[in-house]
C-alpha cells in the first residue's frame, strides 16, 4: 500500500510510487490519446501513508527515509532544498496555513514549521495528545481539531 493522495502543481500531477521515490507527470492529450511523461523524479525521498503539501513552488512531506525525515522538494524540478533530522515518526498529517506547516506526526507531537527554502527549523514543538494520532487534524475557524486514540482535543490556534 501506498496511501497518499497526489497533488496537482501547475500542469504537473505528483505522487509516489512503492519504494520508488516521488515522480511528477505532466498529462497531455496527443490526438485522442492522453499521456503522462514523466518530468522529474526524486528518489531521496519516499512517500508513505501521508500526503505532501505544496506552499509556493515548494512540496513538502515526511519521508519514509531514515525513519521519518521532514523535507522539501522544488516542485518544478523535483530537486531536494532540505531534509530535517531522521527519526521524526511512521505517519505525518501535515496542514499548510498560509505558508506555516502544521505537522502532526503519529506520536502526538505538533510541529510548527515555516514552509520556506531556508531549512528544517520549527518555530514551535508541542506534545497534542496522550497517544497516537494517526487522524489528519482539522481547521475549524481558530480552532485546531485533534483526535488520539481516545480523545478529540480543540485547540487554538492563536
Amino acid at each position: 500500500t501506498n496511501c497518499n493522495t497526489p497533488v496537482v502543481y501547475k500542469d504537473t500531477v505528483i505522487f509516489a510510487l512503492e519504494d520508488g521515490g516521488i515522480v511528477a507527470v505532466r498529462p497531455t492529450r496527443q490526438g485522442k490519446q492522453w499521456a503522462a511523461p514523466e518530468v522529474w523524479r526524486n528518489a531521496d525521498n519516499a512517500l508513505y501513508m501521508n500526503t505532501p503539501v505544496v506552499h509556493g513552488n515548494l512540496l513538502f512531506g515526511l519521508s519514509a527515509r531514515n525513519k521519518g525525515q521532514l523535507f522539501a522538494l522544488d516542485a518544478g524540478t523535483g530537486k531536494t532544498v532540505w531534509q530535517g533530522p531522521g527519526r521524526a515518526g511512521e505517519n505525518a498529517s501535515i496542514l499548510n496555513l498560509a505558508g506555516t506547516l502544521l505537522v502532526l506526526l503519529d506520536d502526538a507531537t505538533l510541529l510548527v514549521q515555516p514552509a520556506t527554502p531556508a531549512g528544517y527549523a520549527p518555530a514551535a514543538r508541542y506534545t497534542v495528545a496522550n497517544s497516537p494520532t494517526w487522524a489528519h487534524p482539522l481547521v475549524v475557524g481558530d480552532r485546531l481539531l485533534i483526535k488520539d486514540e481516545t480523545t478529540l482535543r480543540s485547540l487554538s490556534l492563536k
